[in-house]
């Protein structure tokens, strides 16, 4: 069930909008708090705190859509990191249909690229509540779809760029909201190594040389493979490494 009329949500999902917030999965914790249950998405016109990995400040002006989605993962949260290939997933095959394109990528570790450009931020947060036992993983989403950041890592764009039709955030958040369903899916009853497949097969750079950079150190070497968590292995002078976060650059 949704509070705005135009939205149209899978069985199972529920929604909150706001006009202005200060940051969608801030909400999504207060909500938590409040005893809100797995699968609510909170959808916001803009932000006025957004962020996205690493503390990094995400321009957050109306136009485009910023969401977050509240997933209950009970007592374990080990196999929570998994969440960001399913999103990245779901954000790809949303951005690819609506542009009908094939040159929409994810991009390690959980980055959705169109024409070599970012097109969305994806930020995963824990959260339990007070006193309880379960805990849950906060899907945060932001697409561009009106504007785009220009000072940033990467080279950026949007939706309505790429696009001869003009989408709104509502268009956008209807088709994400039905594609995310459809991964958890996929990620409940395949299991991982399907999504990692899946991922694998829409990835970009796989096979290429690949610069990372850590906090204190930057690597170069060959994108061969993820493990079987999810860690980018990579090859460097014939010894794999296993990268468990940084930002990639082609």
């Amino acid at each position: 069930m949704s509070d705005h009329p135009k939205i149209k949500l899978p069985d199972g999902f529920n929604h909150q909008a706001f006009l202005s917030i200060d940051s969608t999965n801030k909400q999504a914790k207060r909500k938590i708090e409040e005893g809100a249950k797995s699968g609510l998405w909170i959808t916001a016109g803009e932000q006025t705190g957004g962020r996205g990995r690493g503390d990094r400040h995400w321009v957050s002006n109306p136009g485009n859509l910023y969401c977050s989605l509240i997933k209950n993962v009970g007592k374990d949260l080990k196999n929570a990191a998994q969440l960001s290939f399913v999103t990245s997933l779901a954000v790809r095959d949303t951005v690819a249909g609506l542009l009908k394109s094939d040159d929409v990528k994810c991009k390690w570790p959980n980055d959705v690229m169109v024409a070599g450009r970012k097109i969305c931020g994806i930020l995963l947060e824990t959260h339990t509540k007070a006193g309880a036992q379960d805990n849950y993983i906060i899907i945060g989403i932001g697409i561009n779809i009106e504007h785009h950041p220009d000072l940033t890592l990467y080279q950026a764009s949007h939706i309505n760029e790429q696009s001869d039709i003009k989408y709104s955030p509502d268009d956008v958040f209807n088709c994400l909201s039905q594609n995310m369903a459809r991964w958890l899916d996929s990620w409940r009853n395949e299991g991982f190594s399907y999504v990692r497949e899946e991922w694998l097969k829409q990835c970009k750079g796989l096979g290429e040389t690949i610069t990372v950079r850590m906090p204190n150190q930057q690597l170069v070497g060959r994108f061969v493979d993820l493990d079987s968590g999810g860690a980018l292995m990579l090859d460097i002078d014939g010894e794999i490494k296993l990268i468990h976060s940084g930002d990639i650059f082609f």
